[in-house]
């Protein structure tokens, strides 16, 4: 039986009486495409989705895109905004699983690191994006890995019309922000765009004032993203598209000498021969990352707090690689749709530690490497037995290896075996529609994540503690079901559902004893396969539209995520994920005035949780406010301006046990002008 406390309870009387039910906040269209069929049909699909439009992007007060998806039921990223972190802690998941495991994609290309498996969102510009599509529940019968909780697409803009989009502005804490959007078409068969964003801020002193010492400085950030796109018609039935996208971040956190920096750079391509009633797609896509990071200490023989140096600098190439061929057959009776699919990657990638003294002496390089490869077949198909009954089933088998293992960190395991796993991943969903208001959806289905690179290969040392990789890891596994609801009504629309998980070998770690320690160190972590874990809950979301002008939308989930066996930590039994706040909920409201003038509200709300499994590392509940306001000074040109976090409600957001925990963006303005043709 789900519990909820009188001040939680209180949160969603509140939001309930606000929208008296909990509905989909989606586009006007209220349409899926692509990442729920892997199909470019637009059409309804009986499963748990959310569309955020241009528009609502636009609305949002927002550095980056996890600003704006974190106000998305069941999506589970980090309290802090990723420009405030380490990027290996930007984790991405969904249904109350933590960590990574959830697939991130920029049109149907992996956006997930190819060695950590987290996200880098800024690199994506705003202004290129069209819509983004969340697809909640285990999604590997289509996607393979990391689709454990889910699927996020950000689709951007096609080049199939002459666009032009320019915004910039500034404000709180020296930021200034730039975006650009531009498409031609030189002539009816080719489409071109290119677009361009760039993101700097000063910062402000994260760390809490009892943790502040005479070197602590504000967390500064700079990031600059450019992609280019075409689209090219051969004949009318058969087209090329391409795009091309580099990236580059830098971020100082904490103190001066604690610095990371990061280079992405991505080529992807498409080449589909329509047939009529058919169709043929082979895609391919290439991701290269490079990041470094110094990670620092205190300096010995100096009072504390006054002089740091880098006691590591790790260095960190990886590359992922992919194909795939889709054939995808679409009819009009009992039969929608039938695809058949097959796709690759192969990942590759290495760390490599320089570890010195206080001195700066170098006192040893550790290093970690391997490779991974998918190789998958997928089929899917979509039936209507009778009006008003819908059946989505879809099945992948996967073949999954990781080799050419090495661990050269103090634990000297040397090349370590390889491993391979093969599985079947099943998918079926299923919506009867009792009449053009009221439709129920049932699921269920079976998914997988594989232990990333740095899971199994990366091992990292402070001067006195390490964490340790574990090469021996099994892939996670998830079995679980859904049953929902979906109101539609003129001006309202709702979806709940509810959820039940199982998570066997979850990944997580364990306290290493002192026998298992290297010489010299006290203390560390190994990375285990825990035993079983659940994720249950309830998700829902609602828009109502009570005039032409005036709408609110809402959203709340409840997650029940706890380990259910781990031998190897049992304090960690009974007690919620890591990562994973138990309540969460968010609401907005937009009224656009006669004439030129739009304002809006948005508001996100969680309870306290904690960001390790055995609750030792709490991150405070939180309560943000933004507003959002814009005139329109000509048919062209457009001035906005954007308050977050409007009551200054500042907590911990960040607290990995790494380093000193972190507070949250104070009240911040931004404003500037939009320009579009």
């Amino acid at each position: 039986m789900i519990e909820v406390t009188d001040r939680t309870g209180a949160l969603v009387a509140a939001i309930l009486l606000l929208t008296p039910a909990m509905a989909r906040a989606q586009s006007e269209d209220d349409q899926i495409v692509v990442t729920a069929t892997r199909d470019a049909t637009t059409r309804e699909v009986p499963e748990s989705v959310t569309i955020l439009s241009a528009d609502q992007i636009r609305a949002t007060p927002a550095k980056s895109l996890d600003d704006i998806l974190r106000a998305v039921p069941s999506v589970n990223l980090p309290a802090a905004s990723s420009s405030l972190v380490n990027p290996a802690l930007s984790t991405a998941s969904m249904r109350g699983l933590g960590g990574s495991r959830a697939l991130i994609l920029l049109d149907g290309v992996p956006l997930n690191d190819p060695f950590f498996g987290y996200v880098q969102w800024s690199q994506v510009p705003l202004e290129s994006v069209d819509r983004v599509e969340i697809v909640r529940g285990g999604n590997s019968a289509l996607w393979g890995n990391y689709a454990m909780g889910g699927v996020i697409n950000v689709i951007s803009r096609a080049p199939d019309a002459e666009r032009f989009a320019l915004s910039g502005g500034g404000g709180s804490f020296g930021t200034w922000r730039g975006d650009g959007y531009a498409a031609i078409q030189p002539t009816d068969k080719l489409g071109l765009s290119l677009s361009a964003s760039a993101n700097h801020t000063d910062g402000y002193i994260a760390v809490r004032p009892q943790d502040r010492t005479a070197i602590t400085v504000p967390n500064k950030f700079d990031a600059f993203s450019v992609r280019g796109a075409l689209r090219y018609d051969l004949d009318p039935t058969l087209s090329v598209s391409a795009w091309s996208s580099y990236h580059e971040v830098a971020q100082t956190l904490r103190t001066p000498l604690n610095t990371n920096r990061q280079r992405l750079w991505y080529l992807a391509g498409d080449i589909t021969k329509d047939f009529g009633s058919s169709s043929l797609t082979a895609t391919m896509f290439r991701v290269g990352s490079h990041y470094v990071i110094d990670n620092v200490d205190a300096r010995p023989g100096f009072p504390a707090g006054t002089s740091e140096y880098v006691q590591n600098r790790h260095r960190t190439p990886a590359t992922n690689s992919g194909a795939s061929l889709t054939w995808s057959h679409r009819g009009d009776g009992v039969l929608r749709l039938l695809s058949i699919g097959a796709d690759y990657q192969r990942i590759l990638g290495s760390d490599t530690a320089l570890i010195y003294s206080p001195a700066y002496a170098l006192l040893r390089i550790d290093t970690g490497r391997g490779k991974q490869e998918f190789a998958g077949t997928f089929m899917q198909v979509d039936l209507v037995p009778f009006e008003g009954l819908e059946l989505l089933a879809s099945g992948r088998y996967q073949h999954y290896r990781s080799f050419d293992g090495f661990d050269g960190s103090p634990t000297q395991l040397g090349n370590v075996p390889a491993k391979q796993k093969s599985s079947f991943d099943p998918r079926v969903s299923l919506r009867y529609t009792v009449s053009p208001n009221l439709a129920f959806r049932a699921g269920a289905n079976s998914a997988f994540r594989a232990p990333a690179l740095n899971e199994l290969y990366r091992s990292f040392t402070t001067r006195v503690a390490v964490v340790r990789s574990n090469a021996a890891l099994e892939p996670e596994s998830l079995s679980g079901w859904e049953a929902g609801v979906d109101l539609n009504f003129t001006n309202l629309r709702v979806q709940a559902t509810y959820y039940d998980s199982t998570i066997k070998d979850l990944i997580t770690t364990r306290r290493l004893v002192a026998g298992e320690l290297p010489t010299g160190f006290v203390g560390g972590t190994l990375a285990i396969n825990a035993g079983r874990a659940r994720a249950r809950g309830v998700e829902g979301e609602a828009s109502l539209r009570f005039t032409p002008r005036l709408s609110a939308a809402v959203g709340y989930t409840y997650a029940d995520s706890v380990i259910t066996q781990n031998p190897a930590e049992p304090a960690s039994v009974g007690l919620q994920l890591g990562g994973v706040p138990r309540h969460s909920a968010s609401a907005r409201v937009d009224y656009t005035a006669p004439g030129r003038f739009q304002v809006g509200a948005r508001l996100r709300w969680h309870d306290q949780y904690y960001s390790d499994n055995l609750h030792r590392l709490p991150i405070d509940e939180q309560f943000t406010a933004d507003l959002s306001a814009s005139v329109r000074l000509s048919p062209r040109l457009e001035a906005f301006g954007q308050v977050e976090n409007l009551f200054d409600q500042v907590g911990v957001v960040d607290n990995s046990g790494k380093s000193v925990a972190q507070l949250g963006t104070p009240r911040t303005a931004y404003g500037g002008l939009r320009l579009t043709y």
